[in-house]
This record gives C-alpha cells, sequence and structure tokens, in this order.
C-alpha cells in the first residue's frame, strides 16, 4: 500500500465547547471520526477547507499550508472570549495519506473511499512515495484538492465539487456564507465543476480548453497526463466535439463519483 507524508498545517483545537464552536462555523456536521468541510466567506467562497479529526484531546484540523495562517487568524477572531485554545501543532504532528489497498490504518478519507486513508501521528515516518505520487493518484479519480487546484477566497463549495464530496451538509444548522450556498443549491443548477482532464499531449496550468472555437474551461493543475480543469458544464453539454488542449484531444471526466463509502 503507498503511503506519502503530505505537506499540511494542523491545528489544534481545544476546550469544552470546542465541538459546539466549530460546528457553527463550518460547511458540515462533525462526524464521528472524521469530517470534511470548510469556512467560508459570508459571500459564500472557500477560506479553507480542511479535515477534522476527533482526538482523545479535542479536534485538530488538517488544511494545506497555503491556507494555514488565515485559517488560525480566522478561527482566533471568530472565537472572541470563547475558551477554546487554538495552537499550530505543524511540527509535532503529521499527516500521512495511504492508498491502493486495504488495512486499519488511519481514518477512510470521507470524500471518496479511492482516496483511501488519512493517518494523524506524531511519529515521522520513512515513506518510498510522496505528495506528487498522491496527487496523481487522486488526479486519476477526478477529484479536487485544494493543495493544487485552487486558492483562498476564490471558489464555491460546489465549483470545488465539495457538495459531491460529503464536505456540504445543506441541512445543518448556520454556518458562515450557508445563506448564499444554499440558495445557489436550491435555485439555480451548477454551470460549472472541477472535473479531472486526462490529456493527450503537453499541458500546463492556465492553458484553455476548447470545443472547438468555444472555450469550455480552463486547467487548474497538470502533473503528467491528468489535469484538473473548471468546466463550464452547459456548453459541454451543448457540444458535440471533442474537447481539445493546445490541439490534442482531452477527455472531461465528469463528476459523477460513487457516493457508497461503506
Amino acid at each position: 500500500m503507498p503511503i506519502a507524508k503530505l505537506n499540511r498545517t494542523l491545528i489544534s483545537l481545544t476546550g469544552d465547547t470546542v465541538e459546539d464552536f466549530i460546528g457553527g462555523l463550518i460547511t458540515n456536521n462533525l462526524g464521528a471520526d472524521i469530517t470534511f468541510a470548510a469556512l467560508l466567506t459570508p459571500q459564500g467562497k472557500i477560506i479553507a477547507d480542511f479535515f477534522v479529526h476527533k482526538t482523545d484531546n479535542g479536534l485538530v484540523l488538517d488544511t494545506p499550508v497555503k491556507f494555514g495562517k488565515t485559517l488560525i487568524m480566522r478561527l482566533k477572531m471568530y472565537k472572541l472570549r470563547a475558551a477554546i485554545d487554538i495552537e499550530d501543532i505543524s511540527d509535532d504532528f503529521f499527516i500521512y495519506a495511504l492508498w491502493d489497498g486495504k488495512g486499519d490504518i488511519g481514518k477512510p478519507d470521507p470524500r471518496h473511499i479511492e482516496l483511501g486513508q488519512r493517518f494523524l501521528t506524531g511519529d515521522l515516518l520513512s515513506t518510498e512515495h510522496t505528495e506528487e505520487d498522491y496527487d496523481s493518484h487522486r488526479l486519476s479519480l477526478g477529484i479536487p484538492d485544494s493543495t493544487w487546484d485552487f486558492d483562498t477566497v476564490q471558489t464555491f463549495p460546489a465549483d470545488a465539487n465539495m457538495d459531491l464530496l460529503s464536505g456540504v451538509d445543506y441541512k445543518k444548522g448556520c454556518f458562515i456564507g450557508q445563506e448564499v450556498v444554499s440558495r445557489m443549491h436550491r435555485k439555480t443548477s451548477v454551470r460549472k465543476r472541477m472535473c479531472g482532464v486526462k490529456l493527450s499531449g503537453p499541458a500546463q496550468s492556465g492553458d484553455d480548453i476548447l470545443a472547438g472555437d468555444i472555450k469550455i474551461g480552463t486547467l487548474n493543475h497538470v502533473r503528467s497526463d491528468h489535469g484538473m480543469a473548471l468546466i463550464r458544464l452547459d456548453r459541454l453539454a451543448k457540444t458535440d466535439q471533442t474537447p481539445t488542449v493546445g490541439g490534442n484531444p482531452a477527455t472531461i471526466m465528469e463528476p459523477n463519483y460513487d457516493t457508497d463509502k461503506s
């Protein structure tokens, strides 16, 4: 089973009311072990997405390093006088991803069963695989990951398929940005989403994806012969022409994830 250390900021949240505190802010209800969620702006865009790990001492948030400082700052702003301790523990704890096999190490990634497990530990492990190997694996599944695919305050949850990947609970109590996100969910069809792309020629981030002369999307990230792109689904549905990148045929992996995570 491949295992790779991921480049993440780990944030410890402790205090008697910590679950109520975080639960009132984020897009999802806390699960038994690990939850995928995000903190949004009031306008409904993602400040940071993360995993919430339940531990014996409280909660640990596992977020991309590029979001770490911003997320800590926002949490400290929202806690006001609540008796919550917020601490960056990234120097003492680590996150590993394990995939392509079965085992009881770590907890299943709540987004998709084929992403494998996430393992929170204080041990620095020796691994043969890299974060880039994990990136290739998740791209082959067509699953967005903010580490590579988007930056802070750019993207709505549905754009990044969080609603399809167990990251948004529209039935939960209030969270920041809920009004905008819920209205988009109720009143409109999603016109654009991140989709995996299978490439047949050279490509790089920022390249346009065309169907004939019509632009249907833009590559956000490329690794080898796979990429992740923000695709205009309405335009894709109206064309019968093969998508291309740099004149080479490309296959759009429309997000139709198996939601059975049992």
